[in-house]
């Protein structure tokens, strides 16, 4: 069983940590964030999304025991303040949600753990391999100390990309997400760090900036100035979809694309991609477990030379889900 400790019990931390209690191979030994303990705990056990957390919970002078298990809580922020020898860590999961340098990385590795996994980007691609499961899985060392799971939209696309890429060829994509606000947007108007950030999430669809088409690129070299990549920001609190429209080189049909994607959904994406002809909403799609989840009823073609199609995914929990697989693949010997 692999010795986790998260840092960072956002929403992928909690989000791991609910999918962890029913999963043998993970045992989450720790939590590290700068919040109460007292308001952590309550978060864990009452959300607004995915309801009230079916465990026995209760609070320890240490942390926090559930389901008659102890978890310790401390207030460590950084590497500089770890001690990952002393909770006997495996695998350390940064979750803060911010860009990682490797200078910081490679300090958790010097106090005790074996490997460490950003669940987001790294601040510079090169330090750091990306891996996203289904789309570069014969490109990464899984005996590194080291990875990162790029972007939630990342993950959703670029298995796809990887597939039409070899099958039909891919010219151009324009990628497109429409995503539930998050804890990085405000409820109401108030001055911050950005102007259209700064409007309220719950009453505006907010455009803002992504890196997503620069992950793609990043563990698919062959498409390098063939994708870009924007967002969009709506008032939901969970269920995204990403707009994906892509020129391709060979001609095809729409039926054409809908059978590569059952195919590969089956076979070599299976349990990460997935198809549906149900005539599904965003709220349909929280708690999935894929990747990204392609509306089979809405891919549309232009002259059979250009696609779009549209992924459903739910950006925490679909990603959590990626982490728990990628913890499997690491070779902790």
């Amino acid at each position: 069983m692999t010795r986790v400790s998260l840092v960072g019990f956002g929403r992928i931390g909690r989000d791991l940590f609910r999918q962890s209690l029913t999963n043998n191979n993970i045992d989450i030994i720790s939590i590290s964030d700068t919040a109460d303990k007292k308001n952590l705990i309550y978060l864990l056990k009452y959300d607004s999304i995915y309801g009230q957390l079916d465990a026995d919970i209760e609070e320890s002078e240490n942390g926090i025991i559930v389901n008659g298990r102890e978890i310790l809580f401390n207030n460590w922020k950084d590497s500089a303040d770890a001690d990952w020898l002393s909770t006997n860590t495996d695998v350390v999961i940064l979750a803060t949600g911010k860009p990682q340098i490797l200078d910081e990385i490679q300090e958790h590795i010097k106090k005790g753990c074996k490997k460490v996994l950003i669940a987001s980007t790294p601040m510079n691609f090169g330090d750091v391999q990306i891996y996203i499961p289904g789309a570069n899985d014969d490109k990464v060392d899984f005996s590194a100390n080291a990875f990162s799971l790029g972007s939630n939209t990342a993950n959703a696309v670029a298995p796809l990309l990887k597939n039409l890429q070899e099958k039909v060829g891919i010219k151009r994509a324009f990628i497109t997400t429409v995503h539930g606000y998050s804890n990085s947007n405000r409820l109401a108007d108030v001055a911050g760090e950005g102007l259209r950030l700064n409007r309220a999430a719950g009453e505006n669809i907010i455009p803002s900036i992504t890196k997503s088409s620069d992950v793609i690129v990043e563990v698919l070299p062959s498409l390098k100035n063939k994708v870009a990549s924007s967002s969009m920001t709506v008032p939901v609190p969970d269920g995204s979809t990403v707009d994906l429209t892509i020129d391709l080189n060979k001609e095809t049909s729409v039926e054409e694309i809908n059978k590569l994607i059952e195919d590969i959904s089956k076979n070599s994406l299976k349990d990460i991609v997935g198809i549906t002809y149900d005539p599904i909403v965003s709220s349909d799609v929280v708690r999935s477990t894929l990747s990204g989840l392609v509306d089979g009823i809405a891919t549309m073609g232009i002259n059979n030379k250009k696609i779009k199609l549209i992924i459903w995914f739910d950006n925490g929990w679909g990603y959590a889900a990626r982490i728990i697989d990628t913890l499997k693949k690491m070779d902790l010997e």
